[in-house]
Parts: C-alpha cells; structure tokens; sequence
C-alpha cells in the first residue's frame, strides 16, 4: 500500500483528558527543569495537588508518563510541518517547509526533551525503546509528507529520503548545541541542506 498522509488525532475534551494533561504539562516541565532522575510520580502529584494513585490512574509507571510526553511532542510538531507543508504551492516551498519547521522545533524549548532521551538511551533501554518509537513515528509522518509532495517515487525511496531528512536535522540538532543557529554560515547551511534534498528528490 502506498504511503498516505496520516491523519491527526482527535483530541477530547473530557474532565478526565483535562486531567490527564495538566499531569502531562506539570510532568513535562519537571523533565526540562530537573532532568530524567527529576521526574518522580509523587512529587508531580503533589504539584498540581493529586494523590499519587490518582496520578497512577492515568499513568501507572513513569515510561508511560514519559511515552505520553513524547507523543504529544512528536504530534505537537507534526502537526505544524504538515500546516507549513500545506501553505506551500510548489514541490520545492513544501519540501523546504519541511526543514524549516524541523529547524523551529530545533530552536524551541522542546529540544530540550529530545537532547535529554538522546543521553539517557545510551544506557537506557525503556528510554531507548520510548525513542525509536517516536523517530519511527515521526518518520511515518514525514514519509507521508513526501507521499503529497513526490507521489511518483516509491514508496521504499520516500522512506529513505525520509530518513535522510530525519538524520540531517538530528546532526543539525547537535550543531546548534555549539554554533548559533542564526548565524550566516549556518544559515547558508541550511539552504544548501534544501537544495541538495531538492535535488535528490527530483532524481527520483
């Protein structure tokens, strides 16, 4: 079967998916300000004044809280690179959305998130496995981009281009950890890493 763009989630509105989220949102600014070993099921109760068998309600370990962090990220993102995709008019403006809404993500406070699970999955095999599961998410997402945006390439060659972009914004990733991301050299990076892709996509 041919890849298709995969279709955004619906989100509820229920007093118990309200909860769920204000644990979500305490849980995911604990992670950014403390860290992995930071992150502790009662102490995010506490937080945001629940008791820790509430909390183990919608969350019974601190993997699925983490799993759940993630996922919203990875949708959180997704979601703006296929609204980037979507303003576009030409193959080339909707493939270089792609980028540069990977660049956005890589200069926002998320990435925070991201550099932290690429730490921990050294060493971490639960981390490793919440990882792999949200790169092969975000993949899925993004071959289904290239599915609008070259629907002529195979679907084997859409995922490989999909995996190239996925590992050159990840090298990008680790660049801005040490260079400024607004700079002239890096924005001459950046366009040429655009067209490149370009041309690789039209070769088909």
């Amino acid at each position: 079967m041919a890849d298709q763009p995969v279709p955004r989630k619906k989100r509820a509105g229920t007093k118990g998916q309200k909860r769920r989220q204000q644990i979500i949102d305490a849980a995911r600014q604990i992670l950014i300000d403390s860290g992995y070993d930071g992150l502790v099921l009662r102490d995010v109760a506490q937080q945001i004044g629940i008791t820790h068998g509430n909390l183990q309600y919608y969350f019974p370990t601190k993997n699925d809280l983490l799993m759940a962090i993630f996922d919203q990220a990875v949708e959180k993102y997704t979601d703006s690179m296929q609204d980037a995709v979507a303003e576009a008019s030409t193959r080339r403006g909707r493939l270089d959305a792609i980028i540069d809404s990977g660049i956005a993500e890589l200069k926002s406070p998320d990435v925070a998130l991201w550099k932290m699970t690429w730490v921990l999955a050294n060493h971490n095999e639960e981390v490793a496995a919440i990882l792999k599961k949200e790169n092969d998410l975000y993949e899925e997402r993004l071959t289904g981009e290239l599915a609008r945006i070259a629907p002529g390439l195979s679907a084997k060659r859409r995922r490989h281009i999909a995996r190239m972009i996925h590992a050159i914004l990840d090298g990008l990733g680790i660049q801005y950890s040490y260079e400024d991301a607004d700079s002239a050299e890096m924005r001459a990076l950046s366009s040429e890493i655009k067209e490149a892709l370009f041309t690789i996509l039209e070769a088909r």
